[in-house]
Parts: C-alpha cells; sequence; structure tokens
C-alpha cells in the first residue's frame, strides 16, 4: 500500500480534531521526529489563516502583473536577427494562437508563485511561534494573555505569538515550568507534553517531564491532566501532585502540605516532621545531588526546619546539628551516617 504523505496526517486531524483516530495518528507522527511539531504547528497556523498579512501591506494584484510580465517574456525565447529595413509586419494569427496558451498556461503557476511568496516572507519576518530555552538558569516570561510562565534550568517550551481561536496552548519540550494562568473561562489553557495534555481555566501549577514521565501540582485552582491516548486523567486540585508514567497509563496522586515542588521557583524547602527519606528525596532535586542514608533508622528521624536560599553546605550542618548525623559532600554525593 502506498504511503500517506506526512502532511496528510496533520489536514486529518485539523479536518475533525474530535476524531480519535487522527489524534493518533497525529500523536504518533510527531515522535517519529522533533522536527515534526514546527510542522504541525505551522500547518495549523496556516489553516487558521493566521499567516497572511493584511491587503493593505502586500499588493497581490501588483505582484500578480509582474509575475505574469515575467513569465510571459521568459515564455517567448530572444532572436537575434540582422538589421533590417523598418516595417509594420501584421503579425500571423499563428502566432497570436501560440502565445495565447502559454499566458494562460503560466497564469495558475503565476497565481501559486504569489501566495507562495506572501506566505515564505511573512514568517520569514515574524515566526508563528516563539521558541524560549534556558541552559543553568531559571527564567520567567509573559505570554500574550497576560500568562506568566516561569522556566526551570534545562527546559524548552514553544507559544504561538498570538493566541488565536477560543484556546490558548504552550508545549513543554523538556524540563520544567510554573504557569500563573491569566483567568479567561471562554478561551481555556493547555500544555502539551509528550504523552501528557493539561487543562486548565485559570490556576498556578507546576508541570515537570522526567526520565519516568510527568509530574503535575497544583498551587492554586484546578487542573486535569490527560493521557493523549484518552485511557485515563486525573483532576487535582491545591497541594495534589500527580506522577503520570510514560510507559502506560499509570497515574500516582499524593497531597503536599508545602510548596516544595515548586522550590526552585521560590527558594523555599519546609519541612514539618518529615522522614529523613523525604527529606533527602527533595534535597536530591532540588540541588541536583545523590544522597545516601548508610545507617539502621536514619530513614524515619523526622526534621522541623524551613531553608530559603541557603547553599547545601549551610543545610546539611543545620541537617547534622539537628538530627544528630554527619553529613559528608564528596562533588555530587552525599552520605549521611
Amino acid at each position: 500500500m502506498k504511503q500517506q504523505p506526512d502532511i496528510d496526517v496533520v489536514i486529518r486531524y485539523l479536518e475533525e480534531p474530535g476524531n480519535e483516530e487522527h489524534k493518533r495518528s497525529l500523536d504518533e507522527w510527531l515522535q517519529l521526529d522533533a522536527a515534526n511539531l514546527d510542522i504541525f504547528l505551522e500547518t495549523k497556523a496556516l489553516w487558521q489563516g493566521d499567516v497572511l498579512p493584511a491587503a493593505a501591506s502586500y499588493n497581490i494584484s501588483q505582484q500578480w502583473q509582474t509575475l505574469d510580465a515575467q513569465l510571459t517574456a521568459a515564455a517567448i525565447p530572444p532572436v537575434t536577427v540582422a538589421p533590417q529595413p523598418i516595417t509594420t509586419p501584421t503579425a500571423p494569427v499563428e502566432e497570436k494562437g501560440r502565445i495565447k496558451p502559454l499566458i494562460a498556461r503560466y497564469w495558475w503557476a503565476a497565481a501559486a508563485a504569489a501566495v507562495v511568496v506572501v506566505i515564505a516572507v511573512t514568517m520569514y519576518r515574524q515566526p508563528l511561534y516563539i521558541a524560549q530555552q534556558t541552559a543553568q538558569n531559571t527564567d520567567s516570561l509573559l505570554l500574550p494573555d497576560g500568562t506568566r510562565l516561569y522556566l526551570n534550568a534545562h527546559t524548552s517550551v514553544k507559544y504561538p505569538r498570538r493566541f488565536q481561536g477560543n484556546s490558548r496552548e504552550v508545549f513543554v519540550q523538556q524540563g520544567e515550568i510554573f504557569v500563573d494562568v491569566k483567568h479567561m473561562p471562554e478561551k481555556p489553557f493547555s500544555v502539551h507534553l509528550k504523552n501528557v495534555d493539561v487543562e486548565v481555566l485559570g490556576t498556578s501549577f507546576d508541570v515537570k517531564e522526567t526520565k519516568k514521565g510527568v509530574k503535575v501540582f497544583v498551587q492554586t485552582g484546578k487542573v486535569k491532566a490527560v493521557y493523549k491516548n484518552g485511557k485515563k486523567s486525573v483532576i487535582l486540585t491545591p497541594g495534589e501532585e500527580a506522577e503520570m508514567l510514560l510507559a502506560g497509563t499509570t497515574i500516582s496522586t499524593r497531597h503536599h502540605r508545602n510548596n516544595n515542588p515548586i522550590a526552585w521557583k521560590t527558594g523555599q524547602l519546609t519541612f514539618v516532621d518529615a522522614p529523613l527519606s523525604e527529606v533527602a528525596a527533595v534535597l536530591e532535586d532540588y540541588y541536583k545531588v545523590n544522597i545516601v542514608l548508610k545507617g539502621e533508622g536514619l530513614a524515619d528521624k523526622k526534621l522541623l526546619a524551613t531553608f530559603h536560599k541557603e547553599t547545601l553546605p549551610e543545610v546539611l550542618d543545620i541537617l547534622s546539628k539537628t538530627l544528630q548525623v554527619k553529613a559528608i559532600q564528596k562533588d555530587s554525593l552525599v552520605e549521611i551516617y
């Protein structure tokens, strides 16, 4: 069977976005190559009519006349002749008949070329989507609708220059973001990751892509996290976190009494009678180290403390004095006895 062109996958989805089969085909195609996301986003924008400039900024009629003149001239090859006495011969009928079909033949080519030129020039001058990427630093930006986006280190996102239609969509290609969504009930806000979509109206939440899957933590409001295959979803309220594994449709949830999942943004870590095993896991994620507990009973020791932008050596020093333990750091490895 002849394979359908890649663009057909996108067109079928745009024609029937509610069709589950088309959604699955599109998702599978997007996973094949990272560049396919750009193709999809640009095609979708073209489909919604977001590319063509205003008529005042581009004179289509004039461009068609220019192209027609150029193509007509190109259709008649130049002929070199010896000088002759000046006469005014009558053009043969067959010559006119030969030239007219040539003009007609190239007319649609001129029209197509004009459209391609308009689209290419517009896309070159003003990209439809803006890509933002961080390295070792964190960053924040204001989206066109007033939503504030915070990016953790090593994060890559893409969002439209302008939100069109009745939806607002942001694409996380890697990393972690915190979103403070501008409340607009008539225009739902969505965050798209590889296997998971997060849908909200107005809230603040954190989305993190890990090696195992996706974590979603809600600070305020309510969000819905959905597997793209449509088989499973979860509703999260303030303080709740869901982990959605890439393999399969497994969702595990837990409730936090603090905002430690977004400590990378706030700079604050809070522990209220938290076992050392939990403390170690939080410190590992925040300081990007590996912590090993050596000794019986260490994992169950409880910690009551709050840290605000302290360095890891400062935290380990307080930890050692509070819990009567010994903490030794060797580069990115921390051992607690």
